[in-house]
């Protein structure tokens, strides 16, 4: 009589058992709808999740890392606020995610197995019997607390008098932005100069996809005939006339008061797309979900997507229910 071993599940490069846990994991929450603050040489994240047992998870993720984190509800029924306290093992994900006080997605970002965790953790559901959302940050941006802009401006007065100090180091220039981001943004005409605005997006595409080799991979011959698998019928990008400033009179209107509730920071569209590439490096092609319908969110489509997602973020936490852990 012979016996069949059991089938062992293969070990993820990218997966939760790859590497033990590190402060730098929070970067899974800030992919989805989490914020980060600095005060000096310290950071907190925090962020905001629907149900307790969301909250709960958080907790002991972050407490595994050696951080101190307080759970308070909003007052919104089952709608809960994780939020770390200062800490010193925070400063580099704050240097990484903040210019200035706005939360901008890195370039370089990775999600492996333990951020997807924590961002499946926060705001993952499933959404149907085939696709399982990872929701992303609202459309307009962050507006940081009176405790965090006071914070941020502690911490610059700070650096400002370390620099001021004999043998002290230089002050820094201010980063620029990116001339890449901004190419889209018509010149001020000659002998003018440019007015500082806010471009709005009213619909979204993540970005031009390359169906080359490497989503053939993914679904070409074994694709599941979901009807939402394909990636290449998306909505393009169209811009917005740019923002005109506040107005000075309180009796003249705010021309931006005006645009659509559900219009889209660019900064805020930028961060998406960083988000996006990085599902797609890691194996995860996922189909943006807009405000309008939904979202926003990215949301990734058939089993054999979600299945690798399952494997990247591995067994439901304790307390986490089953029906909402991708499997």
């Amino acid at each position: 009589m012979s016996v069949t071993p059991a089938r062992s599940r293969q070990l993820s490069l990218f997966g939760v058992e790859a590497r033990p846990p590190t402060p730098m994991d929070l970067e899974g929450l800030l992919a989805g709808a989490g914020e980060v603050g600095r005060m000096g040489g310290t950071a907190k994240v925090s962020i905001e999740v629907e149900d307790a047992w969301r909250a709960g998870v958080l907790r002991t993720e972050c407490e595994q890392r050696g951080l101190v984190v307080s759970c308070e509800p909003t007052g919104v029924e089952d709608r809960w606020t994780v939020r770390t306290a200062y800490a010193a093992l925070l400063a580099p994900l704050a240097a990484r995610w903040l210019d200035g006080t706005a939360k901008v997605s890195p370039r370089d970002l990775v999600l492996d197995g333990r951020r997807l965790r924590l961002w499946v953790a926060a705001a993952g559901a499933w959404d149907g019997q085939r696709a399982y959302l990872l929701r992303l940050a609202p459309s307009r941006p962050y507006l940081p607390d009176d405790e965090d802009v006071a914070a941020f401006e502690e911490g610059v007065t700070e650096i400002a008098e370390i620099s001021e100090e004999p043998g002290g180091p230089p002050a820094q220039e201010p980063d620029t932005p990116d001339e890449e981001l901004i190419e889209d943004v018509p010149e001020a005409p000659p002998g003018k100069p440019k007015k500082k605005a806010t471009p709005l997006i009213s619909t979204f595409d993540p970005g031009p996809v390359d169906l080359g080799e490497e989503i053939e991979d993914w679904i070409d011959d074994n694709r599941d005939g979901w009807p939402d698998s394909g990636v290449g019928d998306l909505p393009t990008v169209d811009l917005d006339p740019l923002a005109e400033p506040a107005a000075e009179s309180a009796d003249v209107p705010d021309e931006t008061d005006n645009k659509d509730e559900n219009a889209i920071d660019r900064q805020v569209a930028d961060n998406w797309v960083v988000v996006g590439d990085a599902l797609a490096a890691a194996g995860l092609i996922a189909v943006f979900v807009g405000p309008k319908a939904g979202g926003p969110a990215y949301r990734i489509v058939g089993l054999r997507r979600v299945t690798r997602l399952a494997e990247l973020v591995g067994e439901p936490p304790a307390g986490a229910p089953q029906a909402s852990w991708p499997r």
